[in-house]
């Protein structure tokens, strides 16, 4: 019989497992694939980016982690209400230049100015109060979707917010299905846009919720 999830901070030796999960989930996620229609070729970009981002903001951001089975299966990211982004600096001596290496410039730089200007909402909103967390990421492994993992995770993060102070959890996503994922969960969405790229157009909504 399988175990239950276990929740706790994620580890620093889990850092390259937790970006092999969140390379994997995100292989077919509109918001990547915007930018990287070819996963064959990016995916080694692709895991080298998100395990840079752990690094680089391990110690800094709230990097959580669930468990079955003794087996990595979600991972997420937290931002405080002081949390201070890293600088371009720091990225780079946690391995950002390896990303240049292995993608094309004019696809990464897009991207993150896309992610820049996507994110916004979120950050502008954060500031406007001392109580509000930030939700920037939330990967399960494709291997453990639709079993309710995403659901306990995010129930666990709430309860994580809310026993240090926090009053609302602010979160955007680009996909539907996510949409109504966190819609059911109580979330409601602040600032809807569009993003388009190479023809293609994707939705961006940014969401809260009350978590005191």
């Amino acid at each position: 019989m399988a175990q239950e999830l276990v929740f706790g901070l994620q580890t620093r030796e889990e850092l390259d497992e937790a970006g092999a999960i969140m390379a994997r989930a995100y292989e077919t996620y509109d918001y990547v694939t915007l930018y990287f229609p070819d996963m064959e070729k990016s995916r080694k970009g692709l895991q080298i980016f998100m395990t840079c981002v752990l690094k680089t903001n391990y110690g800094k951001a709230i990097l959580l982690a669930a468990h079955r089975d003794g087996k990595l299966v979600a991972r997420a990211t937290l931002e405080a209400p002081d949390f201070k982004k890293p600088s371009a600096f720091q990225y780079i001596v946690h391995g950002f230049w390896r990303v240049y290496l292995n993608t094309k410039w004019s696809d990464i730089n897009g991207f993150l100015a896309m992610d820049e200007g996507a994110s916004k909402p979120c950050h502008d909103f954060q500031k406007s109060a001392a109580d509000i967390w930030y939700l920037s990421m939330l990967e399960v492994d494709p291997s453990a979707q639709r079993q309710g993992v995403g659901s306990q995770f995010l129930t666990y993060m709430e309860e994580y917010v809310r026993e240090r102070g926090g009053k609302q959890l602010a979160l955007f996503t680009n996909s539907r299905e996510n949409l109504a994922f966190y819609s059911k969960r109580g979330y409601e969405v602040f600032h809807e846009c569009e993003i388009e790229h190479g023809g293609r157009k994707i939705g961006s909504w940014s969401m809260k919720k009350m978590v005191k």
